[in-house]
């Protein structure tokens, strides 16, 4: 049998790993505290420790394995049918918070969308996805919030002219540069939320292109890659993220 100071000095205590280990072990002892290291884990937790420390090992991210993520300090439920939320992303709430009616298009998780409804209650806020399976997380994150849920490819199934602003968080990483994803992202969260073709910006364009077909009249924030920005050939407004990325534009239409 193993004590918690058995298992910290004998798997890795000291490696980049460590604070997972630690969440990991947290996790299985549950009421126990990792602090109290003359704590014997039994054989079932033993088991389970070496199971999710060999996920640990293999670069998962810890957010899937504990099926848990934060996002300005409030937390969601996360597999890997969704992304996990950014710490960058967690800018863009409070310019979404003068607006009376905002749709969070691409809501994946609905971690923008949940946590704008519960910073700014007067905000009416709809979120949308084409994933079934992100659909039926966003839903289970957002219980007892009042918060509509559509599935919709891009606006195809949403009237439009109900929302004063759109926030998108689209995928934008390009394609062509999948290989240069590292193993934790490239191996685990959602291609289908994470690449796009044209330089990352198929679905960005395609969504610019319909708010204009269907005239559309209000303020759209998309987040992108710095690096992108200078692609979209519309009049826009450059926003920073926390860590002085040029992150989001806002486009008003």
């Amino acid at each position: 049998m193993l004590k918690v100071i058995d298992v910290l000095k004998y798997n890795g205590i000291n490696t980049n790993n460590a604070r997972d280990y630690r969440l990991i072990l947290q996790s299985i002892i549950k009421n126990k505290k990792i602090q109290d290291l003359e704590y014997t884990l039994s054989q079932n937790e033993e088991r389970e420790f070496i199971n999710l420390k060999s996920r640990i090992d293999n670069d998962e991210p810890i957010e899937y394995i504990l099926n848990t993520a934060y996002f300005r300090n409030y937390t969601f439920y996360v597999d890997n049918n969704v992304l996990i939320p950014r710490k960058e992303t967690e800018t863009i709430v409070p310019y979404l918070s003068s607006y009376k009616s905002v749709l969070d298009l691409g809501c994946g998780s609905g971690a923008v969308g949940i946590t704008l409804k519960k910073e700014y209650n007067n905000i009416n806020v709809t979120m949308s996805d084409i994933s079934p399976e992100a659909i039926k997380i966003a839903r289970r994150n957002s219980k007892n919030i009042d918060i509509q849920i559509i599935k919709s490819d891009l606006v195809s199934n949403i009237n439009i002219s109900e929302f004063d602003c759109i926030f998108a968080n689209l995928p934008y990483i390009d394609i062509d540069k999948k290989d240069e994803v590292v193993k934790s992202v490239y191996s685990y969260e959602p291609h289908i939320a994470l690449f796009a073709k044209s330089k990352g910006l198929f679905l960005i364009n395609k969504l610019i292109q319909e708010l204009n077909r269907k005239r559309f009249k209000g303020c759209l924030f998309l987040e992108l890659d710095p690096w992108q920005i200078r692609y979209i050939s519309k009049n826009k407004e450059i926003i920073k993220d926390q860590f002085g990325q040029n992150r989001f534009i806002k486009i008003e239409y």
